[in-house]
């Protein structure tokens, strides 16, 4: 990361002119992300905050290639392409849907450094970031259990998520449903989780709207789950929607976000959020963390090629939010329950599957 500074002397019948040119260039990393992109209010937007604060840290430079792409086949394209060129520091892979994609591209360019956010491609040229989101959200499973058989709610929860085929997405969905059979077996909760229902794409805002009124209405459900990356746009106006009946009957259309913070998603006025927010918490993989950890490492010349960093609830890598918006009717007694699953999920005596 050193800078190279060239000092030219020209001497002349009048004397010595001095000229310092300094051809320093920062290092560039490149950043491949499945559309919608930046501004999903979710993943790529959890990581653009690490990738942010690295800014403030050490020189560096992004290049985010669009339009992004919309299969997995377009971003192996995409990322061998990338790699072609030969002039990134690294070439960066974001989300479990990638692993396929950026493992042929590694294994056709092994010159090239590459990471993968959000799962693990065992090759030299790969730093891998993994997250145990299934523990975030088996807490998040837990929560809404408990809120789903306060008074004047249905007992039910639900869970409206994005693609079926997105690993990460499947591993938050059983968590959650993990953490509210066992709430529900441990009290006697008496509360029925509802089938999950997949919107087949990450940004589908009609979709979302109507599937989250409808499992609110129709299927009676107090709190959804909802993995949806960009289509939580689609979950609050269907929060919005279904309120106009739930407000006579005492309940909140409760919804726990994911993937990144979501909270103050479910706030009355979202650019200036105060209590309360429909989106009681929210199940993250601290993705701004790991992609900080593996750029700087790799700027640093200490790549950590052929590894897979582990984030979870032990190292804060993986969890739920601070519940900064809905203690107004979150219990003590349930936020203790919560911090008592997670240290039984940290010291081992609770695993939970993805």
């Amino acid at each position: 990361m050193s800078s190279v500074v060239i000092v030219v002397i020209i001497f002349g019948s009048v004397g010595a002119l001095l000229f310092i040119t300094n051809p320093y260039e920062p290092p560039t990393i490149a950043v491949v992300v499945m559309d919608p992109g930046f501004g999903d209010l979710s993943l790529a937007d959890q990581t653009n905050i690490g990738m942010q604060n690295l800014t403030h840290d050490v020189s560096v430079e992004y290049f985010v290639p669009t339009p992004y792409p919309q299969t997995v086949s377009e971003a192996e394209a995409l990322l061998r392409n990338l790699a072609a060129q030969g002039k990134y520091d690294l070439i960066v892979a974001i989300g479990s849907k990638l692993v396929p994609a950026l493992q042929n591209a590694a294994e056709a360019y092994p010159g090239q450094k590459f990471a993968m956010v959000g799962g693990y491609v065992d090759l030299a040229n790969v730093a891998s970031a993994s997250f145990a989101v299934e523990q975030a959200s088996f807490l998040a499973g837990v929560l809404a259990a408990f809120l789903s058989a306060q008074e004047n709610y249905t007992s039910k929860v639900g869970v409206i998520a994005s693609v079926e085929d997105d690993p990460m997405v499947t591993s938050l969905v059983s968590g959650f449903v993990q953490g509210v059979q066992h709430a529900n077996s441990t009290y006697l909760l008496n509360v029925s989780v509802l089938p999950t229902q997949y919107i087949g794409s990450y940004n589908d805002t009609d979709a979302a709207q109507l599937r989250t009124y409808n499992m609110f209405i129709l299927n009676q459900a107090s709190v959804i789950f909802a993995p949806v990356r960009a289509s939580i746009k689609g979950v609050r106006l269907g929060m919005l929607q279904a309120n106009s009946s739930l407000y006579i009957v005492h309940r909140m259309p409760l919804v726990i976000g994911a993937e990144a913070d979501q909270d103050y998603y479910g706030c009355a006025d979202i650019s200036h959020p105060t209590d309360p927010s429909w989106i009681s918490t929210s199940a993250v993989p601290r993705a701004d963390m790991a992609i900080y950890q593996i750029a700087n490492l790799t700027l640093w010349d200490l790549f950590p090629g052929n590894q897979n960093l582990q984030y979870n609830l032990a190292n804060g890598g993986a969890n739920v939010t601070a519940f900064q918006y809905s203690t107004t009717y979150i219990s003590h007694a349930i936020l203790t329950i919560i911090s008592d699953y997670k240290d039984s999920i940290v010291e081992g005596t609770i695993v939970v599957t993805p």
